[in-house]
């Protein structure tokens, strides 16, 4: 009964139907950076998309969510993380919800981090100091709040808590890093513990249920992938793909019997067999290394950004397609440097380092660039994208977030 309870929790969350067009996690309503909305924009001739609105935020890496009308972000300013509500067809500010939390860097500039998620009109808000808190997705009142650090023994990994919290059936998961238990589940009505499972360092991807098993929790952590049963969090396979530094970023791909596993430092890319009851990998690659950018899937093939932050490293970045069953790439186009990527309506949606927005043909044929635009400047602006209701939304490490209307729609309605 219990896998039936979940089944339904994870149809319900992970259904694009059940937010319409609305973009209320990290990676998206099913945790892949996949946009099932169609009507994007692709041929732009010597045309720009039209900027609807532009505001400062503060410095950080957080995605942009949107729901019911609204948008929200998080930035770092003065020793304060701030997190902004706004009116995401003008970008007027509702809210904000401000807290103490040190900018950090660590061979980037730093700022805030993990990207908060809305379930059911609560919206839970972390941070990279292990902030957790549940406000009211309206009005930003606060509902309850914790410290992972303080309240649940955590441990903080290096670059800090990066990860999104998972939210169904009544709980909110996320990465602790705690030896006592490194992933945690709370009752999502008042943050008391659920359960605790595992003992691995965190990591910097998020936790996902399963496709193919809708009663596991899939984990990205610094010793590899972990499997945990979402009932009591017990730890039930493991497959070790550790890197220098701990740094396992990308999120996992899930492909449902099998996963694809990416990172940089050393380790490259990895397609791992989940139905054994020990995991094994069916091929391995350093050629495919991606280092934050999590992979995008369609028809068999995926396409990520291959390289690593840091000097000539980054400069050597690679798009590339890859057909999955073989570990093969099929092609791979240089020029970009390093950045983010997210799958719209079939096409391929890029940011780069540099601020750059690139559409290209999703199509393991041949790379095609379709429309290029500068829409962000600085540098490390490494935060995919999000498109939600016909509108992409950008954000810059420095704190910039831009919002454009790329949706065929409103040409059809200008033309008309």
């Amino acid at each position: 009964m219990a896998y039936w309870h979940v089944l339904i929790a994870y149809l319900l969350f992970f259904s694009p139907t059940a937010f319409s067009a609305d973009w209320t996690s990290y990676a998206g309503n099913h945790r892949d950076h996949h946009s099932s909305e169609k009507g994007l924009r692709t041929e732009w001739g010597n045309e720009e998309p039209a900027e609807l609105w532009r505001i400062k935020i503060g410095a950080g890496y957080s995605s942009v969510i949107e729901w019911d009308g609204l948008a929200y972000c998080q930035g770092n300013e003065n020793g304060k993380n701030t997190l902004f509500c706004v009116n995401s067809q003008t970008g007027e500010v509702i809210w904000t919800h401000q807290y103490p939390c040190r900018k950090d860097p660590k061979f980037f500039q730093g700022g805030s981090r993990a990207t908060p998620l809305i379930h059911e009109k609560t919206l839970y808000l972390p941070s990279h100091e292990g902030d957790l808190y549940a406000l009211n997705a309206k009005d930003g009142k606060i509902l309850w709040s914790l410290n992972i650090i303080k309240d649940l023994k955590g441990i903080r990994p290096d670059w800090g808590y990066s990860g999104c919290p998972l939210v169904a059936e009544g709980k909110v998961i996320f990465e602790t890093g705690s030896p006592e238990g490194s992933l945690v589940a709370l009752n999502s009505q008042d943050g008391s513990l659920v359960w605790r499972g595992g003992s691995h360092e965190a990591g910097y991807a998020s936790p996902v249920i399963r496709k193919s098993t809708p009663n596991e929790i899939l984990l990205f952590n610094q010793f590899g992938l972990s499997v945990h049963d979402f009932k009591n969090g017990n730890e039930l396979k493991t497959y070790q793909h550790k890197t220098r530094f701990g740094v396992n970023a990308a999120q996992p791909l899930d492909l449902g019997d099998t996963v694809l596993v990416t990172s940089a430092y050393g380790k490259g890319g990895a397609l791992v067999d989940l139905k054994a009851s020990i995991p094994q990998a069916i091929w391995e690659s350093e050629a495919i290394s991606c280092q934050m950018s999590s992979l995008v899937h369609l028809d068999g093939h995926a396409y990520g950004i291959h390289g690593q932050a840091g000097g000539r490293s980054a400069s050597q970045s690679t798009l590339f397609c890859l057909r999955i069953d073989r570990g093969k790439k099929v092609w791979e186009k240089k020029g970009y440097g390093l950045g983010s990527l997210i799958l719209v309506d079939g096409t391929l949606v890029m940011l780069t380092e540099n601020g750059e927005l690139v559409l290209c043909e999703a199509s393991p044929r041949k790379f095609t660039e379709l429309a290029s635009f500068q829409v962000l400047s600085g540098k490390a602006n490494w935060t995919p994208p999000t498109y939600s209701n016909g509108k992409m939304h950008c954000r810059s490490s420095r704190g910039d977030w831009v919002c454009l209307r790329m949706s065929q729609s409103s040409v059809d309605s200008v033309e008309k």
